[in-house]
């Protein structure tokens, strides 16, 4: 009976990773309301019935694109990559040089998939605008983290604001891919990225 019970527990939660992937790509490459629950289940193994098992409501699916994609997302990403290195403002030019400046024209015209849901669901429903704020303060917390131990070790300059990079760091991000989407010019990430680094050349003690 264990086993019984064990191997269904995995086949529901494959089956719901499986939604949440084919979800996540097609929302990333259409936006949320641009995108039906048919369009989904379509392009999964799985029957309507099954996404309905998992998934209540189209909103449910949706916060379950921030909390269980686009949070650990942020996570793999963006901070813990931080981890391997001495000075963490090196770790974030090089992550935002490997996942932005060499990324596709392809890729980059999408954006990115947390400002565009903060940009099209944050005015429209609380319920993302809750979670999606919380994804944000994740990503800004994270990084003031590795900033204050970047202070601690004598790396940035005494008089720096460790919250306030951290903001920063996160807007330069956001702005980067938002830019880049409208401008639909990959050359423009250089001018950009320059400008940064140069920012944190100026915090570096």
């Amino acid at each position: 009976m264990k086993s019984l019970a064990s191997k269904k527990t995995r086949d529901l939660e494959k089956s719901r990773k499986e939604i949440l992937e084919v979800a996540f790509m097609e929302v990333y490459a259409r936006g949320f309301q641009g995108v039906s629950v048919d369009d989904i289940v379509k392009k999964t193994s799985l029957t309507k019935g099954a996404f309905y098992h998992h998934f209540p409501t189209k909103l449910d699916l949706g916060y379950a694109l921030v909390d269980d994609v686009i949070k650990p997302m942020i996570i793999d990403r963006w901070i813990r990559p931080l981890d391997h290195f001495n000075n963490p403002l090196d770790g974030i030019l090089k992550q935002m040089k490997d996942l932005i400046g060499k990324s596709s024209p392809a890729y980059l015209r999408l954006g990115c998939p947390l400002n565009n849901l903060v940009q099209e669901m944050s005015p429209i429903d609380e319920g993302f605008r809750k979670r999606l704020k919380v994804a944000l303060h994740l990503w800004i917390g994270e990084t003031e983290k590795h900033l204050k131990r970047a202070k601690r070790a004598g790396l940035l300059k005494s008089d720096v604001n460790v919250g306030e990079v951290a903001h920063f760091v996160v807007m330069m991000h956001e702005g980067l891919y938002g830019i880049l989407k409208g401008l639909d010019d990959p050359k423009a990430f250089d001018i950009l990225f320059d400008s940064f680094k140069k920012y944190f050349e100026s915090i570096r003690k």
